[in-house]
């Protein structure tokens, strides 16, 4: 029997023998033997395969033992980092539920005053992706004090960006809100709440620097039980603060469990047993802080499109009412909870990529791109099949409203659709970035989020007045685009490695 498969060309040649990775996410790596010259068509007979245009081969029995570590590994990986994005949304969980308990009419004020901060953090943590790049690079390629460097400069950047987003803010002032037509009465009580937040924004950034320093190190633990303690604290201030303050009581327990989140992170690292050894505690020319602006502020205009494009729809369900803003933000919530997962995801697959990338190891960033985007892809129909299965209950949880929480349950349908592609489109950025590919996943987070989302939101939701579902759709819409692109230019940019590696063989 005659077969005809496909392979593309190998990475690099050890005298006879050369060791592939199948580009097939289904395929198991091999060890191949050459049987014919580049650009030949083999015919596959009992064993063989061919590969076009490149390389016949013989296959022989790889051990899964050369794939199972490595899952192994990003699982190991994932899982605290997961937690830890887990515990930054936990915040505001925690938030939303004891206002919407305590004081259920301030919801679309807190709604409104963590929209432009959501916008100014997460464009923070795009600009600190570098952190996490740069220092998983210098270890991969045997240079650990380019780890404390990165941390260090990062601490910097933190700083800066906290000063700029308060100098934006209070810059704004009321317009801030208004401009997009958010009626008075509601963007007053909610700019209060903003302007408290705002003294989180630089702390909040400290702490993912910190975070993202030891995910390089492949340490992540510590910052996911210092997360979870900062969010006991935020607990028990919300408990204390918001029946007395509302949403601005909640405001300020975020400034201070941010705060102690910050400190203990900075002490913990300062400590580390091999502090001197990652050149924690003292100066480094590399990398500079110019390196790490290239790698983040592609990644901080990726985030902030994305993030700015989500604010822009809450402003648009604040236009159709209180009611509105308050279920799209329970929605929002939802889904965020679910992608701080996909985040932590996205984190371990960027360590390893870029780890295998500093060791010059192709099949590894391949290996280790395709495994982050399909475990992200499983986890996500999960998550999405127990909320569809629990949609009553969570809905509840939220509100004590009974009218708001049926119109949850009837909405949670949408968001468990919206949560699959939106998942897969950021471990694959982050992917991407790990191989160097920084500004890619920008412009299509600007096409996706920024081109599409906001005016199919508006059509959807206001002109075809499907109301919030319309905006939950129009998120579904623009992910699956953005997931598409993203997992086509990874796979385009695995094949044009291996083209340019297999003419600089002899």
């Amino acid at each position: 029997m005659d077969l005809f498969l496909f392979c593309p060309p190998f990475a690099s040649t050890k005298g006879t023998q050369q060791e592939a990775f199948q580009p097939h996410f289904w395929a198991k790596t091999a060890t191949v033997r050459r049987l014919s010259a580049p650009g030949r068509v083999t015919r596959v007979r009992r064993g063989h395969f061919a590969n076009l245009p490149s390389v016949g081969v013989r296959l022989h029995r790889a051990p899964m033992s050369q794939v199972g570590p490595s899952v192994s590994k990003l699982l190991r990986l994932a899982w605290p980092v997961a937690l830890a994005r887990l515990g930054i949304m936990g915040m505001g969980v925690v938030d939303v539920m004891v206002v919407g308990q305590f004081a259920p009419a301030e919801l679309p004020y807190q709604a409104l005053g963590w929209a432009p901060i959501n916008v100014l953090t997460v464009a923070g943590i795009g600009l600190l992706t570098g952190v996490q790049v740069l220092a998983a690079r210098g270890l991969g390629a045997g240079q650990p004090t380019e780890a404390g460097a990165a941390w260090r400069r990062g601490l910097g950047l933190s700083l800066a960006a906290g000063v700029l987003a308060a100098l934006l803010v209070l810059g704004a002032g009321e317009q801030l809100l208004t401009t997009f037509g958010i009626a008075p009465e509601l963007a007053r009580p909610a700019l209060r709440v903003t302007h408290i937040l705002m003294l989180s924004v630089p702390l909040q950034l400290m702490y993912v620097t910190s975070a993202l320093f030891l995910e390089a190190l492949q340490r992540p633990l510590a910052a996911t039980l210092a997360m979870w303690s900062a969010n006991v604290i935020n607990l028990v201030l919300n408990l204390i603060l918001v029946p007395k303050l509302g949403a601005v009581g909640s405001a300020w327990c975020t400034v201070g469990a941010r705060f102690s989140l910050a400190a203990v992170m900075l002490v913990y690292i300062w400590r580390l047993r091999d502090a001197e050894s990652f050149g924690v505690r003292r100066p480094a020319a590399q990398p500079s802080y110019g390196a790490l602006l290239r790698v983040g502020t592609a990644a901080a205009i990726s985030h902030a499109a994305e993030a700015g494009a989500f604010s822009g729809t809450t402003l648009l369900a604040g236009r159709q009412g209180p009611d509105a803003v308050a279920a799209y933000q329970v929605l929002l919530n939802v889904l965020s909870i679910v992608f701080m997962v996909s985040l932590g995801m996205s984190s371990a697959t960027a360590v390893l990529t870029a780890d295998s990338v500093g060791r010059r190891d192709e099949a590894g960033a391949t290996r280790a791109s395709y495994q982050g985007v399909l475990l992200n892809c499983g986890f996500m129909v999960v998550a999405a099949l127990v909320l569809l299965g629990f949609s009553g209950p969570i809905s509840r949880a939220y509100t004590a409203n009974l009218a708001l929480a049926a119109t949850l349950s009837s909405l949670m349908w949408l968001a468990a659709l919206a949560m699959v592609p939106d998942g897969v489109q950021v471990v694959a950025a982050s992917a991407l970035r790990a191989r160097g590919d920084a500004w890619f996943p920008t412009w299509s987070h600007l096409v996706a989020y920024v081109g599409v989302m906001p005016p199919l939101a508006y059509w959807l939701g206001e002109a075809q007045g499907r109301g919030v579902a319309g905006l939950v759709l129009a998120i579904f819409w623009s992910s699956v685009l953005s997931s598409a692109v993203l997992c086509s230019r990874l796979w385009w940019l695995h094949l044009k490695t291996l083209r340019l590696e297999q003419t600089r063989e002899p």
